[in-house]
This record gives structure tokens, C-alpha cells and sequence, in this order.
């Protein structure tokens, strides 16, 4: 099974707490797992004791979290969250089953693949996201990109258009 990810690059560390209790909602979720360390206390933490995520990760650190389901316009299964910050910004990793997307046997692939960009657009506006990924597992390699989210797109057909064109 093949594995898709998100990553918002550069995310900025001040507005990680926004994201992940209010935009992603992650502490009324379903968590299967999480690992976080606290440098103040030396010790790991499960997602269920960071109270401030922000904190957690100062002046540097990661955590993941995985959920047995994400909204992102439309609903992901078994999505692991993977957080990599310096003193400043850092990226967010989102990985699933690639067939969480798009699944040869559903009719509404496309429909799913349109709303996830448009919720992608809507997030990197909304949080100032200098980029956002969405590729194969690794994301990180150019030819595993599918579409790539920088400063310049602002068409959100053209980047559906690009998707589609790619066999998922």
C-alpha cells in the first residue's frame, strides 16, 4: 500500500498551537498513538499531557501523533502527524493511504481530490504557509511530488487539473 503526504513547509512555531487544538481539533480526536519529549521535564509525554504544543517543541524539538481519522475537507484514516520545528518554523508532515484520496472503486475520487485542495489553498492562506506539498511517500523527493502549493498559485483548478492527470 502506497502512502500519500502533506507537508506545510516553514510553518511558523507561533501559530502551531492554533493548529493543531483549533484548525485540526487534535484533542477531541481518536489518538492511536503520540510521542512527544518535554526538555523541562526529561521525559516522554503522550499527546493527551502537552498542553501547549508550542512549548513543547522550544526551543527545538518533534512529536507525532497518529489519528485514526482527519478532516481536511474530506475525511483521512489512520493519518500519522509528524511535527519538526527549529526556534523558529518548521514543517508538518500529514501521512495516510494513498487510497484514502482516491480508491479505483469510488465514483466521487475526483470530488475528494478537489476538496482537499481547496481546503490545502484555504489552509496555507489562512496560516501564511510559504508551501505546501502533496505527494507520494517521500514527499520530500522532486519526483514524488504530485502538486506542489508555493506564493505563485492562486488557481485552484490548475493544480486539481495537474493532480488528476497523475495516476493516483
Amino acid at each position: 500500500m502506497e502512502n500519500l503526504e502533506i507537508i506545510l513547509t516553514d510553518f511558523n512555531k507561533k501559530d502551531i498551537n492554533k493548529l493543531v487544538y483549533d484548525e485540526f481539533n487534535l484533542a477531541s480526536l481518536k489518538i492511536i498513538s503520540s510521542h512527544f519529549y518535554d526538555r523541562k521535564l526529561k521525559k516522554d509525554l503522550v499527546f493527551s499531557r502537552v498542553k501547549d504544543v508550542e512549548e513543547i517543541l522550544s526551543p527545538t524539538g518533534t512529536g507525532n501523533v497518529l489519528i485514526e481519522e482527519l478532516q481536511l475537507g474530506i475525511p483521512l484514516k489512520d493519518i500519522m502527524i509528524v511535527f519538526s520545528f527549529n526556534e523558529l518554523k518548521g514543517d508538518i508532515v500529514l501521512n495516510f493511504p494513498a487510497n484514502e484520496i482516491v480508491n479505483r472503486y469510488e465514483e466521487d475520487g475526483e470530488l475528494k481530490i478537489k476538496i482537499l485542495i481547496h481546503y490545502l489553498f484555504a489552509l496555507k492562506k489562512g496560516f501564511n504557509i510559504p508551501k505546501i506539498v502533496l505527494g507520494y511517500e517521500p514527499a520530500t523527493d522532486e519526483d514524488c511530488v504530485l502538486i506542489e502549493i508555493g506564493n505563485d498559485d492562486s488557481n485552484y483548478d490548475q493544480e486539481i487539473r495537474k493532480l488528476l492527470n497523475c495516476s493516483l
